[in-house]
C-alpha cells in the first residue's frame, strides 16, 4: 500500500480499532478535520457533525507531567460523549505536514463504587455488555420508582458461522463494525445505549418508547443492513447479510429483577430465528 491509495487508506483509517482524529494545530485553537467511525463511536456522534470543531469540545486533559505531553507519547485523557459521560483513553499524538496532528484514542476501562462503566468494546466502537448492565440496572429502579418504560432489542446476524467460514475472521469483524455503526446511528437518542454481546449479537437499550414505535424502530435498523448489500453468499434470505431481532418494551414490575428483560427479549429473538430470520419479533415479561 502505498500514498497513491487514498481510497484505500481511507478504508484502513475507517476500520482502525483505535480512535483516529487530525486535528489542524497551526494557530489558534486546534480543530478537527476529520474523525474515523471507531472515534465517532466511542464519542456516540455522528462522523459528520465533528469536522470543524474544535478540539476542546471532546477531550478533557488529565492534569499531566508537561514532559509527557510531546508528539508521539502516550498522554491520558478523557473523551465527553454527547449524553456527557466521559470515556477514559490513552492518546498518542504525531505530527503530520502543515502545522497537522493525528491523534490515536485507545479507551481504558475505567469504573467506580457507583459510577457507570466507560469500557468500550474496542471491535465496535460500541458499549461493553458490561455498561449496558450498569445503564440496565440504573434505568429499571428509575423505571420501577416511576412508571417509565424499557425497550431492549437483541439483534444477531444470520447465518454467522456460515459468513465466518466463507470469509474468515477479519473480514467478519470488518462486517461486524459495520453492522454496530448502522445499529448506533439509528438508536441516536442522549438516552439510548448499543453495545456488542458476544460474537454476532448487539443489543439496544431505549427509555420512554411506546411498544408500536419500537418495534418501528426494529424494522428500520434490519432495512439499514439490508441496505448494506454485504455479499453472503450462504444466506437464507437471498444474496445478502440479514439479522434477526427481539424486542421487548415493559415498565419495570417491582417484583422482577432487570435480567428479566434480557430473557424475555433474548426469547423473542429465538423465535425470529427460528421462524427464517430477516425479521422482528416480540414478547413480554
Amino acid at each position: 500500500m502505498t500514498a497513491s491509495d487514498p481510497q484505500l487508506l481511507a478504508e484502513v483509517l475507517q476500520h482502525a480499532l483505535d480512535g483516529v482524529a487530525v486535528v489542524d494545530d497551526a494557530g489558534g485553537a486546534p480543530r478537527l478535520l476529520y474523525v474515523n467511525a471507531t472515534l465517532a463511536g466511542l464519542l456516540r456522534r455522528p462522523e459528520e457533525t465533528l469536522v470543524g470543531r474544535p478540539l476542546a469540545e471532546i477531550e478533557i486533559e488529565a492534569p499531566a507531567d508537561p514532559n509527557v505531553t510531546s508528539a508521539g507519547i502516550g498522554l491520558r485523557v478523557r473523551l465527553k460523549r454527547i449524553d456527557g459521560t466521559h470515556v477514559e483513553c490513552e492518546r498518542w499524538a504525531v505530527m503530520l505536514q502543515g502545522g497537522r496532528l493525528a491523534l490515536y484514542f485507545r479507551p481504558l476501562p475505567r469504573g467506580g463504587n457507583g459510577a457507570l462503566a466507560a469500557a468500550v468494546d474496542r471491535s465496535s466502537g460500541l458499549s461493553t455488555p458490561e455498561h449496558l448492565h450498569e445503564v440496565l440496572r440504573r434505568d429499571w429502579s428509575i423505571g420501577q420508582r416511576d412508571g417509565r418504560t424499557l425497550t431492549l432489542m437483541r439483534f444477531d446476524v444470520d447465518a454467522y458461522r456460515d459468513y465466518l467460514e466463507v470469509f474468515g475472521r477479519a473480514a467478519t469483524e470488518n462486517m461486524l463494525r459495520q453492522l454496530g455503526r448502522t445499529i448506533g446511528s439509528a438508536m441516536r437518542r442522549t438516552s439510548d445505549v448499543v453495545a456488542r454481546f458476544g460474537d454476532d449479537e448487539f443489543v439496544a437499550l431505549g427509555v420512554a418508547m411506546e411498544a408500536e414505535r419500537a418495534c418501528e424502530y426494529a424494522e428500520v435498523i434490519l432495512n439499514r443492513i439490508r441496505a448494506l448489500a454485504i455479499h453472503h453468499p450462504r444466506s437464507r434470505s437471498g444474496r445478502f447479510l440479514t439479522m434477526s431481532a427481539g424486542v421487548v418494551t415493559t415498565t419495570p414490575p417491582r417484583d422482577r429483577g432487570c435480567e428479566a428483560l434480557l430473557e424475555a427479549a433474548q426469547r423473542a429473538l429465538t423465535r425470529s430465528k427460528q421462524a427464517g430470520g430477516n425479521q422482528v419479533t416480540t414478547d413480554t415479561l
